[in-house]
């Protein structure tokens, strides 16, 4: 098996956001013993290129409501609670869209895609945006644990340029919340790197 890692930043979530070793090694594991990518597969996909189809489009946010009755019954509890999250949260903003493009994080052999699914100017502020949308409570997003990712993004090497202005944030689809970026300090690089270092050591042994 290879010793080189190559995840997604929702990946990069899930394993950062949850607190025992055991459920750690058990995730990197399963990521390791995945089939490749499929949009077959892919379970929020649906919701994902809705929630931008949308803000393309300028379309009023509640008609994100009419996907869940286009979604499988297994999925439809979930979707309903993130549709819900979602609508709320930007009802409750003035927003507007902005496109965007690809970016990455490298750190040893350690490849994590970074890729913001959106551009939203939020009450004048620019952010590249990655929506959370898992629902199991093992994996909670909070503030404290969420800025391992918000330090990976910030420093993504991007494929695009951003409004000079732009922050990176999450919003947290369990809870309607955004997350957003800060000033970068020396314990944070360090804090990322260590989160890195046992991801990948975990994937070497593994």
């Amino acid at each position: 098996m290879s010793n080189t890692a190559s995840i997604s930043l929702t990946q990069f979530i899930d394993f950062s956001t949850k607190v025992s070793t055991s459920a750690r090694i058990n995730f990197v594991k399963g990521v390791k013993d995945s089939p490749e990518y499929s949009p077959a597969i892919d379970y929020w996909k649906q919701l994902r290129d809705e929630i931008r189809r949308i803000h393309e489009k300028g379309l009023p946010i509640t008609d994100l409501y009419h996907l869940s009755d286009n979604v499988t019954e297994a999925k439809r509890k979930n979707y309903i609670k993130n549709i819900r999250n979602y609508v709320n949260f930007i009802q409750k903003h003035d927003v507007e869209f902005f496109d965007t493009g690809k970016g990455f994080w490298q750190y040893d052999n350690l490849h994590i895609r970074t890729t913001p699914e959106l551009g939203l100017k939020i009450n004048g502020q620019n952010y590249l945006v990655k929506n959370y949308y898992k629902v199991k409570n093992n994996n909670k997003v909070t503030k404290k644990n969420i800025s391992t990712t918000l330090t990976l993004m910030k420093l993504s090497q991007l494929e695009f340029t951003p409004p000079p202005d732009s922050k990176f944030a999450v919003i947290n689809l369990q809870k309607g919340i955004l997350h957003e970026s800060k000033p970068i300090v020396d314990s944070d690089v360090l804090e990322l790197k260590i989160e890195a270092g046992t991801l990948l050591e975990i994937w070497k042994q593994t």
